[in-house]
């Protein structure tokens, strides 16, 4: 006979396999017959365990209590503001959620006597709302709080020096690195250039046609009128008739485009709004690029810029190479008409700086800063013997043609047939999900009145 066919002992039921149900049943019949006085025994020993894992002197009930990191506790606080707390309680529920608890603690000043200078970085913490902008400000060394954080819990054996390597850690990509998500916030970090002081400046004509032709009174100093003549003849003499020349200028409006392919999972999951985003950054590349044709368009392409060829402009020769002298700008200034009194310095950074170390005869200086920020005076900008000064880096590097130009930007025309436009297709990549953002202006322009215009050749005076 095997083992489980032996019959069961007498006055004892035939085993079997105890289901959930009937283990309850076995437990509840062991309280019931327990004896009073066990079940007291019982209760006390695990509710002194239990305080012990908590309390490392003794049985505290009320008084005070050191933990481990030197923070002081009022144990009896909770005893002593019991009827207190229970009137702040916003609802007849006996527990106080969270928010109820914090502001009672705001109010009766909370259980905590005295805290560790770890608690007390915990509490700068809490205040911050663990923001990352306000938690860059705070001062607080993080590391090295976490570290000191660590090193107590090690000593209670809260944890173990091996623990991080043992468990999942976001540290190591196989151990859960990949589950934790990198933090992208939504913006994007831009060098981004200033608004053009130059384009507002320049002067703007629709176009209706492709092509556009106006009429040019050829003019120079000394000749304003193109060739009209008044005169005084003497009695009976042969009046001679004069008449102006005129020249044509032919504006033909030409392409600058820009086209871009955006997947939808970008479009749809970027934290930002890309398209509004690359909307504004081939703005701003466009005014920059047409800034940059204004001064220095060869022709080719839209515009003919100032330091462009053909121009007719008339150059002045530097006093000394690879610099800029107070004979210099001199030479500019009394080179350009008195009729052109809307007149303006084009520079960029490296040139003004020389610019500011410059002295007239009288030992004065020409470049003159404007400091109203600091006089909470009207801000007025740089000037230089008068005129504004507008800095770019379109503008050549110091030493180089065009480092100094003098201009009456008025006389500068831009002729726009189509401003920037922006289109969008889903079409053009459709096989691929991606959109495509597609960029065109056309325009041309170019100086309309030459001797509005002057600026420092490459080459020093013989």
């Amino acid at each position: 006979m095997s083992e489980s066919n032996k019959a069961a002992p007498a006055g004892t039921s035939e085993p079997k396999n105890l289901t959930m149900d009937d283990l309850q049943g076995v437990i509840a019949t062991a309280i019931k017959d327990a004896m009073p006085g066990e079940l007291k025994s019982l209760r006390e020993e695990i509710d002194k365990v239990s305080r012990k894992a908590v309390f490392t002197d003794g049985e505290p009930q009320t008084g005070e209590y050191q933990a481990v990191d030197g923070s002081i506790i009022d144990l009896g606080f909770a005893v002593k503001n019991m009827g207190r707390m229970s009137g702040m309680r916003l609802t007849g529920d006996p527990r106080m959620d969270g928010h109820q608890l914090g502001m009672a603690f705001m109010q009766l000043g909370g259980p905590f006597k005295k805290l560790s200078p770890e608690m007390e970085t915990f509490a700068k913490l809490c205040l911050t709302g663990m923001q990352p902008g306000r938690l860059s400000t705070s001062g607080i060394d993080i590391p090295a709080h976490n570290a000191k954080v660590y090193e107590q819990l090690t000593k209670i054996g809260a944890v173990t020096p091996n623990m991080k390597q043992a468990g999942m850690n976001e540290g190591v990509l196989a151990d859960g690195g990949a589950l934790v998500p990198v933090m992208y916030p939504a913006t994007i970090i831009e060098f981004a250039t200033q608004a053009s002081q130059i384009l507002p400046r320049c002067w703007r004509m629709p176009m209706t046609t492709n092509v556009m032709r106006i009429p040019r009174l050829q003019q120079a100093a000394g000749s304003y009128f193109g060739g009209v003549q008044i005169y005084s003849p003497d009695e009976g003499a042969l009046k001679e008739s004069t008449k102006p020349t005129l020249e044509r200028l032919t504006f033909t409006a030409k392409k600058l485009a820009g086209i871009i392919y955006l997947t939808d999972e970008l479009i749809a999951d970027s934290l930002i709004n890309v398209v509004n985003y690359i909307t504004g950054l081939y703005t701003r590349a466009f005014q920059y690029e047409l800034e940059r044709r204004v001064i220095n368009g060869t022709g080719v392409g839209p515009i003919l810029g100032i330091l462009g060829p053909g121009t007719g402009i008339t150059t002045v020769a530097r006093q000394t190479a690879g610099t800029i002298g107070y004979r210099d700008v001199i030479n500019l200034d009394s080179i350009i008409d008195e009729n052109f009194s809307d007149l303006a310095w084009l520079t960029r950074k490296s040139s003004q700086n020389t610019l500011m170390s410059i002295v007239d005869l009288n030992n004065r200086p020409i470049f003159l800063a404007d400091y109203a920020v600091f006089t909470g005076q009207k801000v007025s900008g740089n000037t230089m013997i008068t005129y504004p000064v507008y800095r770019t880096r379109n503008v050549p590097a110091i030493g180089t043609k065009g480092d100094l130009i003098i201009a009456d930007l008025n006389w500068f025309m831009i002729a726009m047939r189509q401003d920037m436009t922006v289109a969008a297709s889903e079409h053009v990549r459709f096989l691929y999900d991606e959109m495509t953002l597609r960029f065109v202006m056309r325009l041309d322009g170019r100086p309309v009145v030459p001797s509005a215009f002057s600026y420092l050749d490459d080459a020093a005076s013989s």
